[in-house]
C-alpha cells in the first residue's frame, strides 16, 4: 500500500488537509516497521489493524458520512481485504456518496456500492483500468501459459484454500495479486476479486483457451508468430470465433511464409482479412459464404427483405438494438448476420460489417426491394468487378521469383483465384451457372494450393466453354504452381487467342517465357499487356525482371520508375499498407538495377526508400548490405549483414547467402577468420554452395 499511495501522492494534493494526513499514515507505518512485499505476498495479521483504519477513517471523512465509521470501514475491508487500489476507490465512492449512513446501514451501503460500481458491468466501472490489466495478465501472461494460470485458479475457487506447490503458475497468481498465501495455504485475495473473475467465468475462458490451444496446435501458430495466443487474439476479434472465417483466416496464417513478431499481429491479420476477404470478396476465399449471407437479406423466403434490411440497418447506426423476437430478428439471427448479447442485438463480427457495411445497405433500400415472390435470382452477374492497379500489384509481386514452388505465382499478374475472373464479362457470351460455380471452385483449390484439382476444376469449365479465356488463363497460373512452364505457355497462348484483349492472358504468357529463359520474348508479351492498359504497374514491373535478365539496365531503370511513378500516383488517393509493400518492392527493383550500373550510392537509396515502406524486406535489406559493400562502407555492410542474421526470421537457403556476402564483406575488411567462419556455416546450411566455396579459396590465398 506504501508504494501504490506513494506513486498517487499527486491525487490528492488539491486537498492539502487530506494530504497531510497520508503523510501522518506513513510515519505511522514506517514506526511499526513496515515492509513493502510483493503483491501477493500480504501480511498475514488482520487486514484492518487500528493505525490503518483511523488514518483511513480520517482521509476520507468517513466519520463524517457515518454515525459508526469504523464499522462501515470494516464492511469495506471485509470486500476489499485492504487491497490499496479498491480499498482507495471504494472509500472515495463513500465519500462521494449523498446523505449519512445510520446504524445497522453500513453492510447493506456498502454492499450495494460494490455492486453498482465495481462489479456490474466492470469494464465501465471506477476499477475497470484495474482489473483489466489482471485479466490481460490472466489470459495473455507471456511468462506462464495462460491455460496454467486458470486451471489452478479454478481450483483455487473451487475448494477456497488448498495447499499448492511451488510452480510458475502459483508464482504469477501470487505476483497478480489475484490470490494470497496463508500459512502455506492460497486463497483468493478479496471478494471484489472473486465476484469479478468468478467460476463461470473461469470455465467460459479455459473453453475458449483450450480451443485456441487445438487451434494454434491444428494451424501451427505457435511456428508462425513469437506470441500465438496474441495472434489468434487478433483472428477471433475480426471473425468474433464464426467456426468458418475463423478456420479461413487461420489457414491464410499457416500458410503464409512470414513469421510474425510481437507487435506484429493486428497488422498482419487486419492486411490478411483485407486483401482475402474484403476486398472483392465476391471472388475470395469466402465468397460463397458471403453470398448465402446476401442472399438471405436480398431474396429471402421467410420475410420481406426490405423488413430485413430496415433491421440490419438500425443494428448498424445504432450499434445494439433490444431484443423482440420478430420475424425479422429471428430470421436475421438465422442467417448468421446479428448475433445475440445480453438481451441485446448486434453485427456478429467485423467482417460481416465491413461486407455489409451501411453504404452497401442504404443503397439496397433505395432500390425499394419488392417482395421475395417477385423477385427471381440474377445467375448470370459478372464474376468480379474491374481491379485496381494497387491490388492487382500487391497479389502479383508479393513473392520473389527464387521462392519455393509453392510460392512461384510470384508474378501471377494477378494471381489466380482473382486474376482473370476480374476482366469485363463479354457483351456477346453469357457464362452459365455451373460454369460460374466451378471456376470459384477452381479458383479456391488455387488459393489453397491444390493445384492439379483446380487444373481438373478449369479442365471441366473448358469442356463446357472452349472459349472462357479465364479458365485458360488462370490454368496457366496453376501450371505455373507446378513449375510446368511449356504447358503454362499454351494455356495463357490459348487465353489470348480466345481474346487478343485478354490482359491477363498476355502477362501469364510473360510469365511462362520468363521461367522458360525466352527474355525477349517475355518482354514482348509483357508489351502486349502494356498496350492494353498501361496504366498497371504489375506489367512494367514484370518487364522490369525481364529487362534485368537481359542486362538491359537503362531500360530497366525506364520501366520501373514507370511503375514507380503509378504506385505513388495510387498511394496519394488510396493509403493502404499494401501500396507502401509494392512501393518497397519497386525501389529494391530499382536498387538492383543500380547495381547492375555499379552506381552504389544511387542503388544505396534507392534501398533505403525501400526500406521506408516496409523496414523487413529481405530483397531491400540484402541489397542495401550490397551496395554498402560496393561503396567500400566495409563495416557498415557488416552491420547490414548481422542485423539481418539476428533480427529477420530467415530460411536457410537466405541465412546462407547473408553469411555469404557477411563472409566476403569481412574477407575485403581483412578480417579473414571471421570470413572463413561465416563461409563455412553458408556451406552448412547449403553444401553445394559453389560461390561460397569459391569466396572462401580467394580468401585464403
Amino acid at each position: 500500500m506504501l508504494n501504490y499511495l506513494l506513486t498517487n501522492l499527486a491525487e490528492f494534493r488539491f486537498n492539502l488537509q487530506l494530504s497531510n494526513y497520508l503523510l501522518r499514515y506513513f510515519d505511522s507505518l514506517m514506526s511499526e516497521n513496515f515492509s513493502i512485499k510483493p503483491l501477493g505476498e500480504v501480511d498475514q495479521k488482520p487486514a484492518h489493524i487500528r493505525p490503518f483504519s483511523r488514518s483511513t477513517i480520517k482521509l476520507f471523512k468517513l466519520d463524517e458520512k457515518a454515525s459508526r465509521p469504523d464499522i462501515l470501514l470494516d464492511e469495506v475491508l471485509s470486500w476489499t481485504s485492504a487491497q490499496p487500489f479498491l480499498t482507495q476507490r471504494l472509500c472515495q465512492l463513500l465519500t462521494q456518496l449523498q446523505g449519512f449512513i445510520l446504524a445497522g446501514d453500513e453492510a447493506s451501503t456498502v454492499k450495494q456500492l460494490v455492486q453498482t460500481h465495481l462489479i456490474d458491468h466492470w469494464e465501465t466501472q471506477v476499477a475497470s483500468e484495474h482489473l483489466k490489466a489482471i485479466r490481460h495478465e490472466l489470459l495473455k501472461n507471456q511468462k506462464c501459459d495462460p491455460f496454467s494460470l486458470l486451471q489452478l485458479y479454478e481450483q483455487i475457487l473451487q475448494e477456497e484454500k488448498i495447499l499448492v506447490p511451488d510452480s510458475p503458475a502459483k508464482a504469477e497468481l501470487l505476483n497478480l495479486g489475484l490470490v494470497v498465501q496463508q500459512e502455506n495455504k492460497l486463497k483468493v485475495s478479496n471478494r471484489i476479486y472473486q465476484s469479478v473473475f468468478h467460476l463461470s467465468w473461469v470455465n467460459q475462458e479455459l473453453i475458449r483457451l483450450d480451443f485456441s490451444r487445438n487451434r494454434i496446435k491444428f494451424f501451427k501458430l505457435d511456428e508462425k508468430a513469437s506470441r500465438p495466443y496474441v495472434l489468434l487474439e487478433e483472428v477471433l476479434l475480426w471473425t468474433n470465433g464464426q467456426p468458418f472465417l475463423t478456420q479461413k483466416l487461420c489457414q491464410l496464417l499457416s500458410d503464409s511464409q512470414d513469421f510474425i513478431l510481437a507487435g506484429e499481429e493486428d497488422a498482419r491479420v487486419k492486411q490478411l482479412v483485407q486483401t482475402h476477404f474484403i476486398e472483392y470478396w465476391e471472388v475470395r476465399l469466402v465468397s460463397e459464404h458471403l453470398d448465402t449471407i446476401r442472399d438471405g437479406l436480398l431474396r429471402n423466403k421467410q420475410c420481406n427483405s426490405f423488413s430485413l434490411l430496415q433491421l440490419y440497418q438500425q443494428v448498424l447506426q445504432q450499434e445494439k438494438v433490444p431484443v423482440n423476437n420478430s420475424p425479422a430478428q429471428r430470421e436475421l439471427l438465422s442467417l448468421g448476420l446479428l448475433m445475440q448479447q445480453e438481451n441485446q442485438l448486434k453485427v456478429s463480427n467485423r467482417i460481416y460489417q465491413s461486407i455489409f457495411h451501411l453504404s452497401w445497405v442504404n443503397q439496397e433500400l433505395e432500390k425499394h426491394l419488392p417482395p421475395p415472390s417477385v423477385t427471381t435470382r440474377n445467375t448470370q452477374k459478372p464474376l468480379v468487378q474491374t481491379v485496381t492497379p494497387s491490388q492487382k500489384v500487391k497479389q502479383t509481386i508479393s513473392n520473389s521469383r527464387n521462392a519455393v514452388p509453392k510460392n512461384i505465382w510470384i508474378l501471377l499478374g494477378i494471381v489466380g483465384l482473382l486474376v482473370v475472373g476480374f476482366g469485363v464479362v463479354r457483351s456477346n457470351f453469357v457464362k452459365s451457372l455451373e460454369v460460374q460455380i466451378l471456376f470459384k471452385q477452381g479458383n479456391q483449390l488455387f488459393n489453397q494450393g491444390k493445384y492439379k484439382e483446380a487444373i481438373a476444376k478449369y479442365n471441366e469449365i473448358l469442356s463446357i466453354d472452349k472459349n472462357y479465356y479465364q479458365a485458360w488463363t488462370n490454368q496457366g497460373y496453376a501450371l505455373a504452381g507446378l513449375q510446368e512452364y511449356s504447358q503454362m505457355l499454351e494455356s495463357c497462348s490459348a487465353a489470348t487467342v480466345v481474346d487478343s484483349k485478354a490482359v491477363y492472358g498476355w502477362n501469364c504468357q510473360g510469365e511462362a517465357l520468363y521461367n522458360l529463359k525466352r527474355y525477349d520474348e517475355a518482354i514482348a508479351a509483357f508489351d502486349k499487356a502494356i498496350a492494353i492498359d498501361s496504366k498497371d504497374p504489375v506489367f512494367w514491373i514484370n518487364k522490369t525482371e525481364s529487362l534485368l535478365a537481359l542486362r538491359q539496365t537503362d531500360q530497366a531503370l525506364i520501366t520501373i520508375n514507370k511503375a514507380i511513378k503509378l504506385l505513388e500516383k495510387s498511394s496519394e488517393v488510396d493509403k493502404k499498407e499494401a501500396i507502401k509493400r509494392d512501393l518497397s518492392v519497386t525501389y529494391s527493383h530499382k536498387g538492383k538495377a543500380l547495381l547492375r550500373e555499379q552506381k552504389y550510392k544511387e542503388a544505396l537509396e534507392a534501398y533505403n526508400q525501400s526500406l521506408t515502406y516496409d523496414p523487413n524486406y529481405f530483397a531491400a535489406q540484402r541489397g542495401r548490405g550490397i551496395a554498402l559493400q560496393g561503396l567500400r562502407r566495409y563495416d557498415e555492410a557488416i552491420a547490414q549483414f548481422d542485423r539481418m542474421l539476428k533480427e529477420l526470421k530467415l530460411v536457410d537457403a537466405q541465412k546462407a547467402e547473408i553469411l555469404y556476402y557477411l563472409g566476403f564483406t569481412q574477407c575485403k575488411r581483412s578480417k579473414v577468420q571471421e570470413a572463413l567462419t561465416a563461409f563455412d556455416e553458408a556451406l552448412k546450411l547449403k553444401p553445394n554452395y559453389l560461390s561460397a566455396e569459391q569466396a572462401k579459396m580467394n580468401c585464403t590465398q
